[in-house]
């Protein structure tokens, strides 16, 4: 008998009804008919096929346009997304029911709807010493004398000469998003040309544009120019927020004398029609958005970023100076070599301590009596956990109910 046949058996003991048993709308206990199967292993397949073509993790809003443009039939025959937006929730629904499954790895899926955890735990639990006190003077020195010599060349070549490479760049640029699913494309694009990268759900705010507009007037004042490109999705909101910027970054401009330029540079109906966009899951006007590129044509939203920053960053005087710079160095390790080297090593040569260190030895220094303690934490817990593994399945059960009838809960 599976788990959920025996907790269907016991459920029905209690006088509950399935409904009844189920503690979540899709409850992952009472996973496991035949359609739960069937939906899983429809999918789960399909997910290995996309990432076998892909190098990027991608997330599901993403598979949801490779599915569409791949010309997939559900199980009942019909081609996915003919209706787009019940089609969508029929994905997230089989996606979240073959992992309860464990159909399929999933490798790649990454959730940009939540950040990724901060995490300082050790994940061990320990005590003793960390380190016994043992030590030999003479290796040491001898160590640090075979070293010394060339730290301190390595430390004399730092202080070359060196001609800045850095600052060669007259343009600021930015690119700016209306959905932050698209940064793991856009900002090492960014990060290459020296860019600034804006993220924003949706419409931006006159903050925003207010913070564009003083990283303009500071990049002004170190005498740049201003190249600003937006990215959006293909519908009339994505295309109203180009004016709706410009005419604040204009506003808060009009007292300076800048060189501010901004522009659309994603999506446009030449890029639809050349990557044979699909529409979006929803109903009215014709939408396409950012994830179908990036879904079915990997790496190619950061080629059109690259292509329209690429002109405005200086890569050739920054080579011809660090060209400079190497040869600086190379003369430089020259001069050490020929001047420092030998009398520095006939200096530190056959140092001894013979005689110095003997009986020396830091383990004098821990206290026989002190015995480190183990481990153990006690705490005077409540019983106000929602959830305590220590429960038996039906206490816990019973403890989920309470829960729920103790405030209005709206499910996920």
């Amino acid at each position: 008998m599976t788990q959920k046949e025996e907790l269907l058996r016991q459920s029905k003991e209690r006088g509950l009804s399935t409904t009844e048993a189920h503690v979540l709308s899709i409850d992952p206990f009472f996973c496991g008919t035949k359609k739960d199967y069937d939906d899983a292993n429809w999918i789960a397949p399909l997910w290995d096929r996309m990432m076998a073509t892909r190098k990027k993790p991608l997330h599901l809003r993403g598979f949801h346009y490779w599915v569409m443009s791949s010309r997939i039939k559900k199980l009942d025959g019909s081609y996915y997304a003919t209706d787009p937006v019940k089609d969508w929730s029929y994905l997230l629904h089989c996606a979240q029911i073959a992992r309860y499954l464990g159909i399929g790895d999933w490798k790649g899926l990454v959730d940009l709807k939540h950040p990724e955890p901060s995490d300082y735990n050790l994940y061990a639990v320990e005590s003793g010493l960390s380190n016994s006190g043992e030590v030999n003077v003479q290796e040491e020195l001898n160590t640090r004398l075979e070293n010394i010599v060339e730290d301190l060349i390595a430390g004399l070549l730092k202080q070359a000469p060196r001609y800045y490479t850095e600052y060669y760049q007259t343009f600021h640029c930015e690119i700016w998003c209306e959905k932050g699913s698209m940064g793991f494309v856009i900002e090492p694009a960014c990060k290459k040309y020296k860019a600034c990268y804006q993220s924003l759900v949706g419409q931006a705010s006159v903050e925003k544009v207010r913070m564009s507009y003083e990283r303009a007037l500071k990049a002004a004042r170190a005498g740049k120019k201003v190249r600003i490109w937006y990215i959006s999705d293909f519908d009339r909101y994505g295309m109203s927020m180009i004016p709706a910027v410009a005419r604040k970054l204009e506003f808060f401009s009009q007292q300076e004398d800048l060189d501010i330029k901004l522009t659309r540079l994603a999506l446009n109906e030449e890029q639809i029609d050349k990557y044979k966009l699909p529409k979006a899951p929803k109903h009215g006007e014709e939408v396409v958005e950012l994830d179908a590129l990036e879904a079915i044509h990997p790496g190619e939203l950061g080629k059109i970023i690259e292509g329209a920053m690429r002109p405005y960053y200086d890569s050739e005087k920054p080579k011809l100076v660090e060209e400079e710079n190497r040869k600086i160095r190379e003369r430089a390790r020259n001069l050490i070599e020929s001047k420092l080297r030998e009398p520095l090593e006939e200096i530190f040569s056959g140092l001894d301590l013979e005689g110095v260190a003997d009986g020396f030895s830091l383990k004098d220094t821990l206290d026989e009596e002190f015995e480190p303690p183990e481990p153990g934490h006690e705490v005077v817990e409540s019983d106000s956990w929602v959830y305590d593994s220590d429960r038996t399945y039906w206490q816990q059960w019973d403890e989920y109910k309470k829960y729920k009838a103790s405030r209005q809960e709206e499910e996920a």
